[in-house]
């Protein structure tokens, strides 16, 4: 796997229907792929069936930006507007996601 994840923390509110929700820190690596980074639900840990969603809380550097496209199933990268490029080192790029799944 190229994206490196600590370890999940979960709410501890009553989930409904099975729902997880919760957030997990997300380290790039030194060779960016053109298009996003993939990611599955068993990425995360305590993930079972899916990833729904997930949204950025926080970074580690500011001039960063990153967003979960759900319909490829990547983290896309970008900075002022643009994407990363092939083979950028984000090595040094920690995000914070809050994620929803099963």
């Amino acid at each position: 796997m190229v994206l490196s994840l600590g370890t999940p923390v979960y709410e501890r509110l009553p989930q409904s229907c099975g729902v997880k929700k919760g957030y997990v820190d997300v380290t790039f690596d030194a060779s960016y792929a053109a298009g996003g980074e993939a990611i599955v639900y068993s990425d995360i840990a305590g993930l079972d069936v899916s990833l729904v969603g997930m949204t950025p809380i926080a970074y580690n550097i500011k001039t960063w930006q990153v967003q979960y496209d759900s319909t490829a199933g990547t983290l896309v990268a970008n900075i002022v507007g643009a994407e990363a490029t092939a083979s950028d080192d984000l090595s040094g790029l920690t995000v914070r996601m809050y994620f929803m799944g099963y």
